[in-house]
């Protein structure tokens, strides 16, 4: 497969983010906007992380049946994912879940509503939880 082709099944990857989600539409745009970035830029990288800074986000403001919806869409669309789609849930989606820090009963939470498949993906990055058990 040729770059422009990891870069179409990525940018209709996004779209599908910003049709099944509208309500992130306007935190996409304006991060893009703040990194200086312009629409046709696509910096697929930086949307993807800033998705998943939107969930964490989401559980941090105790939203937590937007943040589940997000990761679950995420468990569902790496079951049947390309390669490409794989390293996006992985690297930039993923690894970026819950890396600022709150209290250990968020990220508590934040982990039994990670899907199994996401949290594997998580353990190979980090090798541990998103929480210290002695936090609790």
């Amino acid at each position: 497969m040729s770059e422009k082709d990891d870069d179409i099944i990525i940018e209709n990857f996004i779209d599908e983010i910003r049709v099944k989600f509208p309500e992130v539409l306007s935190d996409l745009d304006e991060w893009m906007e703040l990194q200086g970035y312009e629409p046709e830029d696509r910096m697929y990288t930086s949307l993807m992380e800033r998705f998943s800074q939107i969930t964490t986000d989401s559980f941090k403001n105790k939203n937590e049946d937007r943040a589940k919806s997000y990761l679950e869409y995420m468990s569902r669309k790496l079951v049947n994912a390309t390669d490409m789609e794989k390293e996006y849930i992985d690297v930039y989606y993923v690894e970026s879940l819950m890396w600022d820090d709150f209290s250990g009963e968020r990220r508590k939470k934040c982990w039994e509503f990670m899907p199994k498949n996401l949290q594997s993906l998580y353990l190979k990055c980090w090798g541990r939880k998103t929480y210290d058990e002695k936090e609790l």
